[in-house]
């Protein structure tokens, strides 16, 4: 078994299973359950985190740690504080480095080796029908391809999010029963729960007035948080600046899409719409005022925590 993984993309329900397996693996390897600690790079420097992995744990066969947010370890005394526990990593003990975006520093990749790093892409669009198509059958229900269709169109492409929707949806009829488009229309569409993807769509389209009350009922919601949606705007305008860069290249803006794992009617629509609003310069300023917010942000949070 790897000691150290690195994991990324968008794809949040695959990539918390593939967590969730390697626990299992750890966890048999081992013949005991692991203790578990799940951190943030915003929170605890990769100081803090070494020591924990060094020091082997009093009650539990050995450590699993999940260490949240680190394609933000940029700093070269940090690197290579990751670089040198990678070469010489401590026993019966497993670190995840999970990323925002697609992987982390270079340098640390290259050192886990190609094994140990794994992207999870967003499924496309037959992937994603599948997916819900074999949900529901494991639910013993049906769903039309009308209905499939809606759910594609109103749910965030990753099977966390689906699965979510979808389980909510199957509680509503018992087995046998088929989901119609007006099903999901009726226990969706209209309890549907704002979050940064749907503002990005709200924004792409040119509405003030409803981006303004996206941004309310998020930040009214009660997991609504500045950091969740920043993040979420932030990983939208990056993958805009990709669409941009791929087709300054020569690349047609299908292909571009598809390539980027935008695939989606819904989706396809909002990114057409975004690379016209925003293009490539203004969509560089936004990522990089992203960025330094994220950073200011973070530095804040350090200060305020420091002081209680």
């Amino acid at each position: 078994m790897e000691a150290v993984h690195v994991l990324g993309g968008p794809e949040l329900g695959r990539r918390n299973d593939f967590i969730q397996q390697l626990k299992a693996s750890s966890a048999k390897t081992w013949r005991a359950d692991p203790e578990e600690h799940r951190l943030y790079a915003h929170e605890t420097p990769v100081s803090t985190l070494v020591d924990l992995l060094r020091n082997g744990s009093l009650f539990a066969a050995g450590k699993f740690v999940q260490y949240l947010g680190a394609d933000q370890v940029k700093a070269k005394a940090d690197v290579q504080l990751l670089l040198d526990y990678i070469k010489h990593p401590a026993d019966s003990t497993v670190l995840v480095l999970v990323s925002d975006g697609i992987g982390v520093d270079k340098a640390i990749e290259e050192a886990v080796g190609k094994d140990a790093k794994k992207v999870f892409w967003e499924l496309s669009a037959q992937e994603s029908g599948r997916w819900v198509r074999e949900f529901f059958a494991s639910q013993g229900l049906g769903a039309d391809e009308d209905a499939v269709e809606a759910i594609l169109d109103l749910v965030e492409n990753n099977t966390e999010a689906l699965k979510v929707e979808c389980s909510r949806l199957a509680l509503f009829y018992p087995r046998g029963s088929s989901v119609g488009a007006d099903d999901v229309d009726r226990y969706i569409a209209h309890n549907r729960a704002e979050d940064a993807f749907s503002l990005f769509d709200r924004m792409a389209a040119g509405s003030y007035e409803q981006s303004l009350e996206t941004l309310s009922a998020i930040l009214s919601g009660k997991d609504g948080t500045g950091v969740g949606l920043l993040a979420g705007l932030l990983w939208s305008f990056r993958r805009l600046s990709a669409l941009h860069g791929a087709i300054a290249k020569g690349s047609p803006f299908e292909t571009a899409a598809r390539n980027l794992r935008i695939t989606r009617r819904s989706a396809l629509a909002s990114y057409e719409a975004a690379r016209r609003r925003w293009p490539p310069e203004s969509c560089d300023r936004l990522v990089a005022f992203g960025v330094e917010t994220r950073s200011e942000e973070r530095r804040v949070g350090k200060e305020c925590r420091s002081r209680w």
